[in-house]
């Protein structure tokens, strides 16, 4: 589960994705803790090339009621609403770090998870949808969305008595394969998972 995560805009490489994200369509992006259907910077491969472009957090569900922000590892390739993207649409989400909440027996306490070595590479897929009520036009502001989500593993030990899901996060030399479509299988065998974490009030 990932229900929120945060972008420091003083991370050079934070800033540097952000300040390189096309504005195909949002002028504007969020910085600091993101919630869902915030705008914030992805990644995507286009043109033979990796990019960072905006887009909001949240897959809109069939009935228009709610947001999908999470996508589980283990059924992408099956779940109707994933499938198609699992391979062709794929996105990096940079984060400085995650959030995720503990149950505890009255109340809730809530962890920032990090990687103290890097940002983190969170693994998505991302969806272009053209509104059938509007003129089609690819990437025009006033017909098209852009929308991600963020994909789910079962947690490290080191952090599953928090909770029992975590993005799945690649180190920054695996993004490229990530985005070109490698399968993610052999890619979990690259997956280092060395993270810290903290309670935050």
């Amino acid at each position: 589960m990932c229900g929120r995560y945060y972008m420091d805009i003083d991370d050079k490489e934070i800033k540097k994705i952000a300040d390189e994200a096309e504005n195909i369509i949002y002028p504007e992006y969020k910085n600091g803790e993101i919630f869902p259907s915030n705008v914030a910077p992805i990644l995507i491969h286009d043109r033979e090339d990796t990019r960072p472009i905006l887009a909001k957090w949240g897959f809109p569900k069939w009935d228009g009621k709610g947001i999908i922000i999470n996508a589980r590892m283990e059924s992408v390739h099956e779940r109707q609403m994933f499938k198609n993207l699992a391979s062709t649409n794929r996105c990096i989400v940079p984060a400085s770090y995650y959030f995720e909440w503990k149950n505890e027996k009255t109340f809730k306490t809530k962890y920032m998870i990090k990687n103290p070595d890097s940002i983190l590479y969170m693994a998505g897929l991302y969806s272009v949808v053209r509104h059938k009520d509007r003129q089609l036009s690819l990437f025009d502001d006033n017909d098209t969305d852009i929308y991600y989500t963020i994909i789910t593993k079962n947690a490290h030990p080191s952090l599953n008595y928090i909770h029992s899901r975590m993005p799945l996060i690649f180190d920054k030399q695996y993004v490229d394969d990530y985005l070109s479509g490698k399968n993610i299988k052999e890619l979990l065998e690259t997956v280092k998972d060395n993270y810290v974490s903290a309670a935050v009030k």
